[in-house]
């Protein structure tokens, strides 16, 4: 894992890692030209349930703020999910500390299997989650 203080270091170090411009704005960045998608994992997003306690496993929840999540959303989960669209996957995290934020890098991932539960969402309504339990490589 590698700590960035400014998002602009950690965007410099994306594009020298894997060849793709990240969008920090979205938590799931498909680049199908490279065939790699980034993912972001922001601490403390209550309707998510990501766990990056374990960089060796880590579970990361697909898209979808609110309702049943599906594997089919067009813009995010399925580019990821498809095999033809996304051969790499990378993966930072940003923590916020004081007002602060602090961007980690953790690497390359590939998705061993994915789980479903039931979890709040943005409205604070219970629906159903895909979680991709995912190996470093």
């Amino acid at each position: 894992m590698i700590i960035f203080n400014k998002w602009t270091e950690l965007e410099k170090f994306i594009i020298q890692e894997t060849n793709c411009k990240p969008f920090s704005g979205a938590g799931i960045c498909p680049r199908p030209n490279q065939k790699t998608t980034i993912l972001k994992s922001i601490d403390n997003t209550y309707y998510y349930d990501d766990d990056l306690s374990n960089p060796e496993l880590v579970k990361y929840t697909l898209f979808g703020h609110s309702g049943d999540q599906k594997e089919s959303e067009i813009r995010f989960n399925e580019p990821l999910l498809n095999p033809e669209k996304t051969k790499d996957i990378y993966l930072y995290r940003v923590k916020i500390k004081e007002k602060k934020k602090e961007y980690i890098w953790y690497g390359k991932y590939k998705i061993i299997d994915k789980d479903i539960k039931e979890h709040p969402g943005k409205d604070l309504i219970n629906r159903k989650i895909i979680i991709l339990n995912m190996k470093k490589i």
